[in-house]
């Protein structure tokens, strides 16, 4: 079956006639653009039915008269002609479409007949003006108010020219030789027969149309319910007419509360401006999206929200219980909160991966420096002890070029351990080895080993030690070089005259190591950054400090192997505290470890 050829059956079943033949001529007579809306061709096929009918009548009426009366006189021949008009009319709705303008017209036509026929029978004495009255009641056929008062207003019009012409003088005295009575009745009864049968078809079509439209809404409320999202009728500014269950379980409330501006209010305010925005889309061009954060709860001032996409689209035409109540627009909620913390992750791995090659870019032009430097100093001095002049170098001097050697060197290979170690640490291959061992006395070894350096530096070195404290289960290498890497860093970031402080005490679950400076200090946008892999904060090949960059990221990596975590506090030009917790697998009661006697330096704080 064709799509016109349903449409046609599907509107045959509003049309209330025994003649299922007629039905079906009727059905095909309703204008294509009327029949997918059920109300509206309940109501086309109505009006285009009863015109047919009337005029149908006027035009099997014709020949009989001919007949019995002969040629009709020039009033007879325009109320035949005003009987058959209803035909005319009908095939100008069926055309257009414009149920409106049909309507208006049979008003005129069946008010001018009424007048022609009542002046010729005694003007306002006539009976026949009470079909006027069936002027407006047809008119309810439309469905629209304004039709109805137009049709009344025609009406009137004509029973005021009526007055008008009697008053003159114009009009024809009522037929003698009738009964006082009979001639009511023959005038009378009719009309209110037939009002009386327009009232009914009015009423009849009405409910049909009625019928159609609550069955339209529940086929709608059906699907929106059968959709894994809330689907919502909506009007243009984003008030809700029509919300199911399933929206108000998606915003955490009763459905009822998104009616009206319910919804609109739970959206964030800068939100707001994109939400409507896709709803005018939406109503201009059929389709809109926007992707908005509705809070979610009981209260419109809940802090819980949801990132939701929003779909909109124009209101199908046949919905027509939905446009009655002012919907214009349905709405799709889908809940895109798991989307939208997928892309933040890819977004926050790209920046990372980002800094992290400028970084390793920063790290290498760096490293070069760090790596030219002991290898030019070995191998100047190198070539200076091989050469022949070295004969006459004093004793003191030679020694003094091969322990610059030995330092260079050293710190040549300090450098590529701390790269080896974090290539380690980052690709899971640094294995630990848990020993028990005594950890207050690694911490007071580590501080000897750094007291020339701080001494040189112009740094006092103390250490900050409970008493009593128990063999820590860890790996003893991995902490030596925790304690060393920081010390390193505090002795090098301090000034002359400050001092360095490395600590050690217990909580309930684990072991704090801390070392603490009075140096320049970190910024605090920097400390996000501080110990990530090859990151450094001055990057400069002119920069004060040298190093790779390596060490706090070593320290980290280190403490995370043991399952423990690394905390960094600090001031600029008041110091750096850097806390490192290291689980204890043995219980003990120790006594808490000294505290520094100014609270306020960043050293002393609470771990």
């Amino acid at each position: 079956m064709s799509q016109s050829r349903q449409r046609r059956s599907g509107c045959r079943v509003h049309i209330q006639f025994s003649l299922s033949p007629f039905a079906g001529v009727v059905a095909s007579l309703v204008h294509p653009s009327v029949r997918p809306d059920p109300a509206g061709c309940s109501y086309h096929a109505a009006f285009i039915a009863t015109r047919l009918a009337g005029g149908g009548l006027a035009v099997l009426a014709l020949p009989v008269y001919l007949a019995l009366w002969g040629a009709p006189s020039l009033i007879a021949a325009l109320c035949f002609a005003l009987l058959v008009s209803p035909l005319p009319i009908a095939l100008f709705v069926s055309r257009t479409g414009r149920l409106g303008i049909g309507h208006l017209l049979s008003a005129g036509s069946l008010s001018s007949l009424v007048g022609i026929v009542a002046s010729a029978t005694g003007g306002v004495q006539s009976a026949l003006l009470a079909w006027l009255v069936v002027v407006p009641v047809e008119a309810a056929l439309s469905g629209s108010v304004s039709i109805v008062v137009a049709a009344a207003a025609i009406a009137a019009t004509t029973v005021l020219a009526i007055v008008g012409a009697d008053l003159a003088g114009l009009v024809a005295p009522a037929p003698a030789g009738i009964a006082d009575w009979l001639w009511p009745l023959v005038g009378a009864l009719p009309a209110a027969l037939f009002a009386g049968m327009l009232a009914a078809q009015a009423a009849i079509t009405a409910r049909r149309a009625a019928e159609s439209a609550s069955a339209a809404g529940r086929r709608f409320a059906t699907l929106a319910e059968a959709f894994g999202d809330p689907v919502l009728a909506l009007r243009r500014n984003g008030n809700v007419v029509w919300a199911p269950a399933a929206a108000g379980a998606f915003a955490g409330c009763d459905s009822d509360q998104l009616a009206g501006d319910g919804l609109f209010a739970r959206i964030l305010v800068t939100d707001r401006p994109a939400y409507l925005r896709a709803l005018d889309r939406a109503a201009e061009t059929g389709a809109g999206v926007a992707e908005i954060r509705l809070r979610r709860g009981p209260g419109e001032a809940s802090d819980a929200t949801v990132w939701t996409e929003v779909r909109a689209r124009r209101l199908p035409a046949e919905e027509t219980s939905l446009a009655e109540a002012g919907a214009e627009l349905v709405a799709m909620l889908t809940d895109i909160g798991s989307r939208k913390a997928q892309e933040a992750e890819v977004h926050r791995l790209l920046e990372q991966a980002e800094r992290s090659s400028i970084a390793k870019g920063r790290f290498l032009a760096n490293m070069s420096h760090e790596l030219r430097t002991p290898l030019n100093a070995i191998i100047g001095f190198s070539e200076m002890l091989a050469d022949e002049t070295v004969s006459r170098l004093e004793p003191d001097q030679q020694r003094e070029y091969a322990g610059l050697i030995r330092d260079s060197g050293r710190h040549l290979l300090d450098v590529v351990n701390d790269i080896l170690d974090m290539s380690k640490i980052e690709t899971g291959k640094f294995e630990i080895f848990p020993e028990l061992f005594d950890i207050v006395g690694l911490v007071r070894k580590c501080a000897q080993m750094m007291e020339i350096q701080a001494r040189r530096a112009g740094l006092r070195l103390e250490v900050d030690l409970p008493d009593n404290f128990p063999e820590l289960n860890a790996d003893r290498r991995a902490c030596k070089q925790i304690l060393l890497n920081l010390l390193s860093n505090a002795v090098k970031f301090s000034r002359p005259g400050g001092r360095v402080v490395v600590g050690l005490y217990r909580e309930p679950q684990s072991v704090v190591l801390y070392v603490a400076d009075e140096g320049i200090g970190i910024p605090r946008a920097d400390l996000p950054r501080l110990g990530d892999p090859f990151v450094q904060l001055h990057t400069s090949y002119d920069r004060r400090y040298e190093g790779t960059g390596l060490g706090l990221s070593v320290v980290k990596g280190l403490a995370a192997l043991h399952g423990g975590s690394v905390s960094i506090d600090s001031e600029i030009g008041r110091g750096t505290r850097v806390t490192v917790r290291i689980p204890a697998r043995r219980e003990g009661d120790i006594r808490p470890a000294r505290q520094f006697a100014d609270a306020g330096e960043p050293m002393r704080r609470s771990a």
